[in-house]
């Protein structure tokens, strides 16, 4: 089998994948929803139909927090430590260093040059554009 068509073998099937995810999640949110319709009815023939709105709006809206916190907390829980910006300066100034020392050793006649052109960069970018006399 090619790469073409293993690719639009599998573009296939994550299409497939996705149009029956939504095709589920469709269909279970319309379960939900008759199902809180039933809740309200059956609340409104013994509480009466502004009261029964009460209780189905407020159990909705205790259920939305409680899913709220819980999913807060297990993000908490599962977000690993981002090392901070120093740790990763560090890194970065240990790499170039590690790159300059394998440059001198290689060829210490390119590493003079390749100094002398990041200095006069430097000047350029950071100087004052005044020239001394």
């Amino acid at each position: 089998m090619n790469v073409t068509a293993r690719i639009g073998a599998a573009v296939k099937g994550l299409a497939l994948a996705i149009g029956l995810g939504v095709a589920v999640l469709a269909i279970a949110l319309g379960g939900v929803g008759f199902l809180t319709a039933a809740y309200y009815l059956h609340f409104s023939h013994v509480l009466g139909p502004e009261r029964a709105a009460a209780v189905t709006g407020g159990t909705l809206a205790v259920t939305a927090l409680l899913v709220a916190a819980i999913g807060a907390a297990v993000l908490k829980r599962t977000k690993k430590p981002q090392p901070g910006w120093l740790s990763d300066f560090g890194g970065a100034v240990g790499l170039g260093l590690r790159l300059a020392t394998a440059l001198v050793r290689r060829d210490p006649k390119k590493a003079i040059i390749i100094a002398a052109v990041s200095g006069v960069l430097v000047e350029l970018i950071f100087g004052d554009g005044k020239k001394e006399k």
